[in-house]
């Protein structure tokens, strides 16, 4: 079973505003259009994790209802991105793969999950998208979403504070199979969200319909 851990707890300090409730073109907020692209990847099921202003977020995100979904509320998101990894974990134990990905990357492309997944199913226990530059003989810049086996779900329960997935990746960065992917934006500020309206950031709203699923109203 492969799961997608969604992050989505963190209080957009930087944006000033709730970014995961931020409109986009067509209809839909930042954090459903996440996860209506994700629904189109070869993924099992799909776990959102919420924490500063849990019941707001949950209320006017407009998730898509969908069997796959699970919404789950972090009370202890203020200690930072592990604790809602771990959240994520702990709700999904059977898992045979975990994809992290992260709430405020609407242009999160299906293909890339399936790649990863590929990569999975090839024997690699870690898969990462990276980027490289013009004339680079190795891709120079990783991202998100990024796929770990099941046999690291300890060193990942085991993380504390902010960092996230990424100790974990950086221990175990030569065993990575490393998938070509263009970069995709975080909208951490209000300039990040402008620029990626007015598609002056890699996958901006140009590229954000998912064939065959309509997107949210």
């Amino acid at each position: 079973m492969i799961a997608v851990l969604v992050l989505a707890a963190g209080g957009s300090r930087r944006m000033g505003r709730p970014k995961m409730l931020l409109p986009l073109p067509g209809g839909g907020t930042v954090l459903a259009t996440v996860v209506n692209r994700l629904l189109a990847a070869p993924v099992d099921r799909i776990v959102v994790v919420l924490g500063h202003e849990a019941a707001a977020t949950r209320a006017g995100a407009g998730l898509p209802v969908d069997p796959r979904v699970t919404v789950l509320d972090n009370p202890d998101w203020p200690l930072g991105l592990s604790s809602s990894l771990k959240q994520g974990l702990l709700a999904c134990p059977e898992a045979d793969a975990l994809v992290v990905a992260l709430g405020d990357q609407p242009a999160v492309d299906p293909d890339v999950v399936r790649r990863l997944v590929e990569a999975w199913r090839k024997g690699a226990r870690l898969a990462v998208p990276v980027r490289g530059e013009p004339g680079d003989p190795e891709p120079s810049r990783a991202g998100h979403p990024v796929l770990f086996d099941r046999s690291f779900r300890d060193e990942l329960l085991a993380l504390t504070g902010d960092v996230g997935a990424r100790d974990v990746l950086r221990a175990h960065w030569d065993e990575a199979a490393r998938i070509d992917a263009s970069s995709l934006p975080d909208l951490d500020t209000e300039e990040d969200y402008r620029a990626f309206l007015d598609g002056r950031t890699a996958g901006g709203p140009q590229g954000l319909e998912v064939p065959g699923r309509k997107r949210d109203r």
